[in-house]
């Protein structure tokens, strides 16, 4: 009674036990990210919120994104036809569209020789940013042209019937500038969102990409013109806006004072237009990659200030520098990958409640922004480099003897 027989458990060394199937689970490699985590669970939190606030360069991505993706979401898809407006306002500009529309059947391409007089408005919508962009739009003069326009194109249904003076607008243009099914467009006075010669009335509000107007007026007053498919049903054939940017390259090259226009060209344009938000953007990811890698490698300072034993041990025990940069890299990128992971979630939710409260304005996050993900990648990267090299600089310095 009360002796130890061999193999019971009493019986049984202290590293048997450790090393006994049950307990092999529960014990973490002392150079796993997740054990230092773990029991520095309100450091490590302090460390991943701070990397958190890196996704306002996600979100800055996001808005100045959206400045070029409301204007060029309506642009998206090829060219099912362009125009031309006159470039200019001199003596040369009136010669060259005279002599052009005169001379206009040798450039029109053999798939496109339909060919419409137009007025060609100048009009603003309101970006997320709060400033205004600038929209080109085309206008018919009377009702066979808007019904030859619906019948060459595949954008407006077939069956849209407007009268003298109506138009129909996508559903974003329509919230964007306050407007419902039969309201009047006046067209006048200092805060007109665009000019019209006369009054126009909203006929029908379209589930259309973007920023899009279409109507015609007897009032019209053309100053271009519009080029269409030569037969229906083959504006959207494959080449045939490659066939109008074509067109568009030789009439600008004869007629300096002519501007002919088309989905490829608009985006173009928009690109390099906001190259200087670009660059703005850029600056901002440097500026917020060095408040931040300043910011954390303080905070992993003093952390690591307090695992100076810690480390030191590791040294006298024959730990090599590798495997302790491993683990300094590991705890970092692991706690980034969290920050990252949680801050992704954050920008997700942001952005659909932004996206129900905006879309009454006209506003809308159409795609994530490449820019954005890029950024944050790249200022994460920024931070995480200094910081580790620069706590491993500490670590070389630490020695068991002085404990």
């Amino acid at each position: 009674m009360g002796r130890k027989h061999i193999g019971s458990k009493e019986s049984r060394t202290v590293g048997e036990r450790l090393n006994h199937p049950a307990r092999k689970g529960a014990i973490m490699n002392p150079f796993s990210p997740l054990m230092y985590i773990r029991r520095n669970w309100g450091r490590a939190i302090s460390i991943i919120l701070m990397l958190m606030c890196t996704s306002i360069i996600f979100m800055g991505g996001m808005y100045i994104d959206n400045v070029y993706d409301q204007f060029t979401y309506a642009y998206e898809d090829p060219s099912q036809y362009a125009f031309w407006v006159r470039s200019g306002n001199n003596n040369d500009v009136q010669y060259e569209a005279e002599d052009f529309k005169l001379n206009k059947d040798k450039y029109l391409p053999e798939s496109a020789k339909t060919y419409l007089d137009a007025d060609i408005l100048y009009g603003s919508t309101e970006s997320i940013m709060g400033f205004s962009n600038g929209n080109t739009w085309v206008f018919l003069k009377s009702r066979e042209d808007f019904d030859t326009f619906v019948r060459l194109t595949d954008i407006l249904p077939k069956d849209i019937d407007i009268e003298d003076g109506e138009v129909v607008l996508s559903e974003q243009l329509a919230n964007n500038w306050g407007l419902k099914e039969g309201d009047v467009i006046s067209g006048t006075g200092d805060d007109a969102e665009i000019g019209f010669p006369s009054p126009m009335t909203v006929k029908k509000i379209l589930p259309l990409k973007g920023m899009q107007i279409y109507g015609w007026s007897s009032d019209m007053i053309t100053y271009g013109g519009v080029i269409l498919a030569t037969e229906e049903n083959t504006s959207t054939n494959p080449g045939f806006s490659d066939e109008l940017n074509l067109f568009k390259e030789k009439v600008e090259a004869d007629y300096p004072h002519i501007l002919v226009v088309t989905n490829e060209s608009e985006i173009h344009d928009t690109k390099e237009e906001m190259s200087i938000l670009t660059y703005l953007f850029m600056i901002l990811i440097v500026i917020v990659a060095v408040v931040f890698a300043v910011t954390v490698n303080a905070t992993f300072a003093a952390m690591y200030d307090k695992r100076k034993y810690e480390f030191s041990v590791y040294k006298a025990l024959g730990i090599s520098k590798g495997k302790m940069f491993g683990k300094v890299l590991g705890e970092l990128v692991t706690m980034d990958g969290i920050a990252l992971v949680f801050g992704a979630i954050l920008c997700f939710v942001t952005i659909k409640v932004l996206n129900e409260i905006l879309w009454e304005q006209g506003l809308y996050f159409i795609r994530p922004s490449v820019m954005g993900i890029l950024g944050t990648v790249f200022c994460n990267i920024a931070i995480i480099i200094p910081v580790v090299l620069a706590n491993m600089r500490r670590i070389k310095k630490y020695d068991v003897t002085v404990f």
